[in-house]
């Protein structure tokens, strides 16, 4: 097993790859979640107006 002096060089380095994990982790779920909203919304809005005419009728 290898060991690792700590050092605040060696600090930063491990920080700034965990960061940019956590960032790169943020951006995938991120842009799965606009993805997932575009399509609700693609889905439902042939719907939406006829919803509305109901509630209104209703």
């Amino acid at each position: 097993m290898k060991t690792m002096e700590l050092t605040p060089t060696a600090t930063v380095k491990f920080d700034s790859t965990a960061m940019a994990t956590r960032v790169s982790s943020f951006k995938k779920t991120a842009k799965k979640f606009f993805k997932a909203t575009c399509r609700f919304f693609v889905v439902i809005s042939p719907a939406y107006p006829q919803y509305v005419e109901s509630l209104k009728r209703g």
